[in-house]
């Protein structure tokens, strides 16, 4: 952060300003993907080439010190968290794609019920009412936001909303492995994160098809929103980490559900998407869980 900034303003207003503004990244970012889509290229064409340009900010960012944090981490937890992180983020773009904004960030939202189902059954950690209050919460939301009376089962009605359901999984996973390595760099992070994409989608891309790149007339403006994204997104990185720094987890987590309200706000303006009422109560109980189970389900905590 600049120096003459941090001077006139104390470190946790800083913080917050950091966290509102990945909240507000991730509940605008559907608007570069779509209009990528528009541009010619497909959902996961998106998803890959935003990658690249975080991941060559990451690489420039990082160049001094990336070889000897990677060094730090073993090889098999390196992979998993670069396969998770691709998972994670090139569904949640893909989704937001080809499925409605609000049901595909609410799905993926889900996060906090699979990581504290991961932590406790997997790696033991220990948690309390709020936390299974949290997962039960979170879990009936989403049941009642799917719940269709003509298809039964409350499932993701299409591909897309099973992208972002397994998103969040996948960034569930992600967050649990993070917790249990070494402290990261963000731009060590960024580039693993990108890297994994890389790969991951370029697997991706062979069963998916049409055009992967612009159309010819487009590639300028392709282009430059591709490189600003991926700055963006470099940055939200860095500002994600720098806000938990010096803000408690009970803190942040007031300011994580503003991309939601962002994420409804726009999709309803600009793509006049709206939820039925039974998917606004499933949404505000998966939100609800998110507060409950990151409020009073953990010990307090300080980044």
């Amino acid at each position: 952060m600049n120096n003459r900034l941090s001077n006139q303003l104390p470190q946790i207003t800083l913080a917050r300003i950091a966290l509102i503004y990945v909240a507000l990244f991730w509940g605008l970012s559907w608007l570069a993907f779509r209009y990528l889509y528009d541009c010619g290229m497909s959902g996961m064409g998106v998803g890959i080439a935003i990658s690249m340009a975080a991941t060559v900010f990451a690489l420039v960012l990082a160049r001094t010190h990336l070889r000897t944090e990677l060094a730090s981490i073993s090889k098999p937890a390196l992979i998993l968290m670069a396969v998770s992180a691709a998972f994670s983020n090139l569904g949640f773009t893909w989704g937001m794609v080809h499925g409605e904004v609000m049901r595909v960030m609410l799905l993926f939202y889900l996060m906090p019920v699979w990581t504290g189902l991961m932590a406790t059954l997997i790696f033991g950690e220990r948690t309390n009412w709020a936390g299974w209050l949290g997962i039960a919460l979170g879990l009936l939301g989403a049941m009642v936001m799917l719940y269709d009376p003509t298809k039964g089962l409350p499932l993701p009605a299409n591909a897309a909303e099973w992208s972002g359901l397994g998103a969040g999984f996948a960034s569930a996973l992600l967050n649990v492995q993070v917790r249990h390595v070494s402290k990261m760099r963000s731009e060590v992070q960024a580039f693993v994160y990108g890297f994994g994409a890389i790969v991951v989608g370029g697997v991706w891309l062979q069963f998916e098809s049409g055009s992967h790149l612009p159309r010819a007339d487009m590639w300028l403006p392709a282009l430059a929103v591709i490189v600003l994204t991926g700055a963006l997104l470099m940055l939200s990185y860095r500002m994600y980490q720098f806000g938990l720094k010096y803000l408690t987890s009970h803190q942040a987590v007031v300011i994580f559900p503003f991309e939601l309200v962002v994420g409804a706000v726009s999709s309803a303006l600009i793509a006049h998407e709206m939820m039925s009422m039974r998917a606004w109560v499933g949404g505000f109980l998966i939100a609800f869980a998110s507060f409950i189970s990151s409020w009073w389900g953990v010990a307090d905590e300080t980044h």
